[in-house]
């Protein structure tokens, strides 16, 4: 077996609780060492609740972040390659110091900023989840903001951490600065996109939204199902299975938003339907046809899965404890999974000590990714990592294009004063989701569709670092650009593979988008109020979850390959980055033989927690001890000023709930975005970069690219080609092209 891709990284991880150990924990599943010190008394993740029930031993939560590490007393400055910290600013001592101006590079995870007063404990994750604006949009009309279950926030923060920490040790700088905040509003930036582009509010959409109704958490037989309804060919699968097939070419029903008006007349015909299958009846409909639905799976479930069993997702891992069932690895490639993990006793010996030898790595400004992405989960690999440094080449055809394109919450979707827009191509370059996403890259048109195109593509592949495809899984090698091919030209590239389901296993041919990934990766069982029995978000969360993930199997390849010289193909599943964000509730289901509970807003462990209505009809989160009860139950006589102040100086924590309208304009969010000029849209704000370098936020090169506007440019940069080469291809339909108008393809207004 070959080693894995972060064999000999040094990394010490001084952080506890959620968000530095996962960092910590994802480079040690791609084979770094990882020596973690705990702070007196012990991590608090070792004594977390996962839900309203008592903890049986050590927590399942710890558990899961911090198998495959060291657990030692002290390390010697000069040991490590890099360091994962959570302090801050007032709490930075001499320890710090000798890391600052040593060899190694330093991550600092908080939960606001290294210059805020604290750095934030795992039951802040509330707070933060209320402050970034998500949650006042995340909820059903009237009723209260809902919170995303878990710590999101933490994960997210910790992924990107792992990102940064490869990322830094590819410059000249040396401490790298992530918030929850600022990585959670990057994975929440659909609802910002939005906000900061159309420039005018949305009513909330519930647990059902109409806009790609049938929608949501379903339920059935057994349990609950979320069906696909984006696309044409999901709703034409669903009218026949429904025994409806004169749906199909019904011009009230044909389309998403003729749906709308029909939607109790739909609960009609289908609640029936659903009622009388059981999930696994429905979900293999997604395995026999191209509709796009997925099973609502309990951590139960998961444990016995035929497709996370098949791709070995889950593995045994030795605890103080006793052995238990965790995640062995978030993706599949070379040297994965690391063998024997296990979670360590505290402060084993011997402490590492010898110095780490130094590392030869590409800078990263000089290096070249080609994504063939469409949607959220692909382009969010380059949308992390373009303002870092990497140049971003996007791959589209003329037909099809990237749907993102096309895509609008609101009626058409255009800014105030921009609606003639809809009259010509310029239509499409004026997607806030779009150009959110794709900011500082470059675009290159190029059709695959015959073997000149393929050519073409693989002389651009001699000469790149990186390839990031979130298509189905079949589609690569349908093109005749499977690994073998691709390392052909290039032996020392890495390919990120990243379907729905994985390149392999019984569910690798089934379609799926964020929606199905929230049902299928533990998110939906533990999501909603607490009469809901499963609930999904109209986030799409899974995407940036798959993004952030798959950014970190790159820079990981490509540590492989500046060390080895052997680049490599790396598999990863949405579901199971999405369930990796929830393995704590594997872990229990595997030792205690039970689900995860449903905590609505609540934050386990603690004795007040939640959101409360207020006076001046404004919505407050807060998190305390005892203390804080009393002012929780007088909120709706208080303002929120006055709510939030009766509970810190109860001893909590508190701050009232905003939505993506509202909290661009007020701090920490407000310098958290940034304002990009678009050659279409003129300026438009959006969520900047998470982190911080040296104490500075990277900015983005420019804006999102216009179709075709590069493709010529990297053509002569990546492929070697001339005036004459790219005219010819041109004039074949072979690459560039012109965007058609919006009504010729079928959009109306």
């Amino acid at each position: 077996m070959s080693e894995p891709p972060l064999n000999g990284l040094r990394v010490l991880e001084t952080a506890s609780g959620i968000a530095g150990p996962y960092a910590g924990r994802l480079l040690a599943m791609l084979g770094a060492t990882v020596a973690k010190i705990e702070p007196a008394g012990g991590d608090p993740a070792r004594r977390q609740p996962v839900d309203d029930q008592p903890l049986q031993g050590t927590s399942p939560l710890y558990q899961h972040l911090n198998a495959g590490k060291q657990n030692v007393a002290e390390v010697d400055p000069a040991w490590a390659h890099v360091v994962i910290d959570d302090r801050v600013g007032a709490q930075f001592d001499t320890t710090y110091d000798d890391y600052r101006d040593g060899r190694a590079k330093y991550v600092s995870v908080t939960a606001w900023g290294v210059d805020a007063p604290r750095s934030g404990g795992i039951a802040d994750e509330l707070l933060v989840q209320a402050q970034s604006g998500f949650i006042g949009f995340n909820r059903d009309p009237g009723a209260a903001p809902l919170r995303l279950p878990g710590w999101p926030a933490q994960y997210m923060a910790g992924a990107a951490a792992a990102v940064g920490a490869m990322s830094l040790l590819r410059t000249e700088a040396r401490h790298l600065e992530i918030s929850w905040l600022a990585a959670f509003l990057g994975s929440v930036e659909l609802a910002y996109a939005d906000a900061l582009h159309c420039e005018r509010p949305r009513e909330p959409v519930g647990p059902h939204p109409p806009s790609a109704f049938p929608s949501g958490a379903i339920p059935c037989a057994d349990g609950f199902v979320t069906p696909g309804s984006i696309r044409a060919v999901d709703w034409e699968m669903q009218c026949l299975f429904y025994g409806r097939p004169d749906l199909v070419d019904n011009a009230d029903y044909a389309s998403r938003q003729g749906r709308v008006a029909h939607i109790e007349e739909l609960w009609d015909i289908i609640r029936p339907w659903y009622a009388d299958r059981t999930k696994r009846e429905i979900f293999q409909y997604a395995l026999d046809t191209p509709w796009a639905v997925g099973m609502v799976l309990t951590p139960t479930d998961a444990l016995d899965d035929p497709h996370l069993t098949e791709r070995a997702f889950l593995q045994p891992v030795q605890t103080p404890d006793g052995p238990i069932r965790a995640i062995g690895s978030v993706w599949r490639g070379p040297g994965l999974p690391v063998p024997a993990q296990s979670v360590a006793a505290t402060a084993a010996d011997p402490s590492p000590s010898r110095p780490a030898p130094p590392l030869d790595l590409e800078p990263l400004d000089g290096l070249k990714l080609i994504e063939m992405t469409v949607a959220w989960a692909g382009p969010y690999v380059g949308n992390l990592l373009s303002p870092l440094g990497v140049d971003v080449v996007k791959l589209e055809a003329q037909n099809p294009f990237d749907g993102w394109r096309a895509l609008r919450p609101y009626d058409h979707g255009m800014r105030p004063g921009q609606e003639d827009l809809v009259a010509d191509n310029r239509w499409f370059e004026a997607s806030g989701l779009f150009n959110a996403l794709n900011r500082g890259k470059r675009s290159c048109i190029l059709s695959l569709a015959g073997p000149e195109g393929r050519q073409v593509f693989l002389d651009m592949v001699a000469n790149a670092d990186g390839i990031v495809c979130n298509f189905s899984a079949h589609v690569m090698p349908s093109l005749g650009l499977d690994w073998d091919s691709l390392a052909a030209v290039n032996p020392g590239l890495v390919v990120i593979r990243m379907p729905a389901f994985g390149v392999d296993g019984p569910y690798a041919g089934a379609a799926g988008y964020g929606s199905i990934g929230e049902a299928m990766g533990g998110i939906g069982h533990r999501q909603g109020y607490d009469h809901e029995g499963a609930r999904i978000s109209n986030i799409y969360y899974p995407d940036p979850v798959a993004g952030v993930h798959a950014a970190t199997a790159l820079l990981a390849g490509l540590h492989r390959r500046d060390l080895t010289g052997q680049g490599g193909e790396f598999d990863l599943s949405h579901q199971e980055a999405t369930w990796s964000l929830h393995g704590d509730a594997l872990v229990l289901a595997d030792v205690e033989g039970r689900d995860v509970g449903r905590l609505a807003n609540r934050e386990p462990g603690v004795a007040v927690s939640g959101v409360w209505a207020t006076a001046d009809d404004r919505w407050v989160a807060l998190v305390g001890p005892t203390e804080c009860a009393g002012a929780a139950e007088a909120s709706s006589t208080l303002t929120a000023a006055e709510l939030i102040g009766a509970v810190i100086a109860a001893g909590g924590g508190a701050v009232e709930v905003l939505d993506p309208w509202t909290a661009p304009a007020v701090e920490p969010v407000r310098s958290m975005l940034e304002t990009v000029d678009h050659p279409v849209t003129g300026p438009v704000r959006h969520v900047a970069s998470p982190y911080l370098v040296d104490g500075v936020r990277p900015v983005s090169t420019g804006p999102a690219p216009t179709f075709d506007q590069h493709t010529d440019e990297v053509l002569a940069e990546l492929a070697g080609y001339g005036a004459d080469r790219l005219s010819d291809l041109r004039r074949d339909g072979i690459i560039g092209g012109e965007m058609p108008t919006p009504a010729s393809l079928g959009y109306r207004f």
